[in-house]
């Protein structure tokens, strides 16, 4: 069974491949967490913590959604999320595309 505030949501989960989920925390604690050791990174010369920093700047920081919360949280300090770059173009997660994309100015 599944509970949704969507019915569209149910037709959305036909095309997932894997659906992560903390079942306990998310539940009984209503946050959601992000376990840095169960990242898996596939592509060469990237590693665990490009994957959480970039995942973070593609991050909304001020808006309070929960999975923003969750990934920004993972990082030792909030603030490395914005940390020395200048956000150019901001794309919001889009359903049909199924991601968020940020492009910035590295001041370093």
């Amino acid at each position: 069974g599944a509970i949704t505030k969507r019915m569209t949501a149910i037709e959305e989960m036909d095309g997932m491949d894997v659906l992560c989920s903390d079942k306990t925390g998310t539940l009984t604690l209503n946050k959601l967490t992000v376990d840095k050791n169960l990242i898996e990174v596939f592509a060469k010369g990237i590693d665990k913590d490009t994957v959480v920093l970039m995942a973070a700047r593609a991050s909304r920081t001020k808006n309070r959604d929960s999975i923003d919360a969750a990934i920004v949280g993972i990082l030792a300090d909030p603030k490395e999320a914005r940390a020395d770059i200048q956000e150019v173009h901001f794309l919001p997660f889009n359903p049909i595309d199924k991601r968020t994309a940020l492009t910035y100015i590295d001041g370093q």
